[in-house]
């Protein structure tokens, strides 16, 4: 383990991870007791995004790196660290839908796509679990403005951008309700989420009374708002089997989940740390496992049942998460790094601030 780094968060990476594998992997045979849990009471792989992105707001913040240009090396570090293993799956995704005989996305879409700005363009996700990289992506911006007019680390700052992204899904939520459209309503959420978590690692790690205060207050924030948030855009389902109890229980588990294992339950094995460290690819790659698995199956061994598929579909996604961390996950971040350390080199002497490695 590197120097620095929390082992516990790369943990809590490789648990989200599998909710979200397992979700999409239970969820097309789910039936009776289990069909009912995951529709109507909690959505595991929502569980496990929130997880995600209060783990991005636990780590993204100090991941401007000290000396000069930080925001333009936090800007190269981010961009290697995301978008080769994201190319990637989308070549793969759609090779694997031109075996299947599937209709290709349009070429404006693939190029939407390409950015990973696709929602902000008006382009379909070609995989539906690329939304949540978009949020990533706007938190980034976020943090990277802040960070640049020096706010990034003052705690009410922090606290007035939770609270003001809980406010907008509030407003959303309401237009949701009376428009009977498709607010973005996840999108400010999951933003105020991530700042909380930028909150909760000063009050937990840090131990700073400030943060600790306002981070209890935001929880108590969302105990109070998400019942009327969840009500209001998911009581209507507008074409995605939508619940808003499933969608209010998936926020509150996840956050419990994430103060536990930040806390109370630190994981730090080394499976447990490894299935963090190739959460990415996992995240990206277990669809195209399961697709690979059905088409295999179909062409060779129609009669092979659902569980077997799923196993055999899991443990590919594993094969493969590991072996793109590897050979392009890793080298990308390596990459980085040296054209960081040039960057650095040619750039005029300064200091930024910065806490632990993430």
């Amino acid at each position: 383990m590197k120097p620095g780094r929390l082992a516990y968060i790369d943990s809590m990476r490789g648990i989200a991870a599998l909710l979200v594998v397992w979700m999409h992997n239970f969820q097309p045979i789910a039936t009776g007791a289990l069909r009912d849990l995951i529709y109507d009471v909690v959505d595991p792989g929502k569980v496990g995004v929130i997880v995600f992105f209060a783990i991005s707001g636990f780590v993204i913040p100090y991941s401007f790196p000290r000396g000069p240009a930080p925001i333009a090396r936090f800007t190269v570090s981010r961009i290697l660290r995301l978008y080769p293993a994201y190319w990637l799956s989308m070549v793969a995704w759609i090779a694997l839908m031109a075996i299947a005989g599937e209709a290709l996305p349009s070429a404006r879409t693939i190029l939407a796509n390409v950015t990973m700005a696709q929602t902000a363009l008006g382009q379909p996700n070609i995989i539906g679990i690329y939304w949540t990289l978009f949020i990533e992506l706007l938190f980034y911006v976020s943090c990277a403005v802040a960070f640049a007019l020096g706010l990034l680390y003052s705690a009410r700052f922090v606290f007035a951008a939770s609270i003001g992204f809980l406010v907008i899904a509030l407003l959303l939520a309401v237009a949701r309700f009376y428009l009977e459209r498709k607010a973005p309503v996840a999108v400010p959420l999951s933003l105020s989420i991530m700042f909380w978590g930028t909150l909760w690692r000063e009050a937990t790690l840090n131990q700073s009374a400030q943060h600790r205060r306002y981070a209890y207050w935001m929880l108590a924030l969302y105990l109070v708002a998400m019942p009327p948030i969840s009500l209001l855009a998911y009581d209507i389902d507008l074409g995605l089997e939508e619940y808003w109890v499933r969608y209010m229980l998936s926020y509150y588990i996840a956050l419990a989940l994430f103060m536990l294992l930040s806390t109370r339950i630190r994981m730090e094995g080394r499976t447990a740390v490894w299935l963090g460290r190739i959460s990415y690819s996992l995240y990206l790659f277990h669809n195209h496992a399961k697709k690979a698995i059905d088409l295999v199956a179909d062409a060779f061994a129609p009669g092979l049942n659902a569980l077997a598929r799923i196993a055999l579909a899991v443990a590919l996604s594993l094969v493969l998460a590991h072996a793109i961390f590897h050979v392009l996950e890793k080298p990308a971040i390596e990459l980085g790094k040296r054209i960081n350390r040039a960057i650095a080199d040619r750039a005029p002497r300064g200091a930024a601030p910065v806490s632990l490695d993430p």
